[in-house]
């Protein structure tokens, strides 16, 4: 058994998770899965899936896979020449098999400027038309107030007063009493809400509206399950450990913008995030990823 083998069986069983479960979760068959643990890569389809079924395997445990791939570098299976080779023929093969591709990418090109040069012909044509639009101006440079301007086609030419006009009398100007203080208004607390997203296997996207950081709460109901919770995906973990009923049974965690929490069995748990309850029969998976992001209101 090699020590990446070693170091993956013994992170999932600290986490009480089967082989099973990691097949449901990662989609990978059980014979590969075991060949992974005992160091039997020359079982797995190829480099390529070797090195994606380990890196699956990692993640589903709770294992950061760019590390276990660093450091563990002399123990997964080398590529293959002949591989290499068969993957540079299959390209220069397909490569040869689509002469149209370069003159698809000249005519996507020619299509943008068309439409460029469409655009700036219309914006010439608008900045044409408000310079015509424009009032003539007034020999002289200044006119007088209550003059009118008439054109040459106009009898009489050159600039006429206007009749006198008496301005309409003005009432007299209101001061507030300074007895009386206008009424204090005080802003409305956002009220936090949680949205669901999106999903991809077993990661769930959650938007968090409301308040300018996360806070997550976890309680567990029954049995235990590993946690762990992180600023985002990758990143090293805030708080992780183990919440058994009867023990530690709650832990709540204080993040900026974005929160990544991992459970290994979310069905026994119970997680509120800024005070609102997530629903967790929508967390199907063992163990299941879950990404909280603070929306951005827009102020007007």
């Amino acid at each position: 058994m090699s020590e990446l083998g070693q170091v993956l069986q013994r992170a999932r069983e600290e986490k009480g998770i089967s082989l099973d479960d990691i097949q449901r979760i990662t989609k990978i068959q059980r014979r590969y899965l075991e060949a992974i643990e005992r160091g039997h890569f020359h079982v797995l389809p190829g480099h390529f899936y070797a090195r994606a079924f380990i890196k699956s395997y990692a993640e589903a445990v709770g294992l950061d896979p760019n590390h276990i791939m660093s450091h563990f570098q002399s123990d997964l299976p080398s590529q293959p020449p002949t591989e290499q080779v068969e993957r540079l023929r299959r390209r220069r093969v397909a490569s040869a098999n689509n002469p149209l591709q370069g003159a698809r990418w000249v005519t996507k090109t020619l299509l943008v400027l068309f439409i460029a040069l469409i655009i700036g012909v219309i914006y010439i044509a608008v900045v044409n038309s408000n310079g015509e639009m424009t009032a003539p101006s007034v020999p002289g440079g200044t006119v007088n107030p209550g003059a009118e301007i008439t054109t040459p086609g106009q009898a009489g030419g050159g600039v006429t007063p206007a009749p006198d006009q008496t301005p309409p009398p003005t009432g007299t100007p209101t001061t507030p009493d300074p007895g009386i203080t206008p009424p204090e208004t005080t802003p409305e607390t956002p009220q936090s809400a949680i949205t669901f997203e999106s999903q991809q296997g077993s990661i769930y996207n959650y938007s968090v509206q409301g308040g300018d950081k996360v806070t997550v709460h976890l309680k567990v109901k029954s049995d235990r399950s590993w946690f762990g919770v992180s600023e985002g995906k990758g990143k090293k973990y805030v708080a992780e450990g183990e919440l058994k009923a009867g023990a530690t049974e709650e832990k709540t965690i204080e993040l900026g913008k974005t929160a990544y929490v991992r459970l290994g069995n979310p069905t026994v748990l119970e997680m509120t995030v800024n005070g609102v309850a997530v629903d967790m029969t929508k967390l199907k998976f063992k163990p299941s990823n879950i990404n909280f992001k603070i929306k951005e209101t827009v102020t007007q």
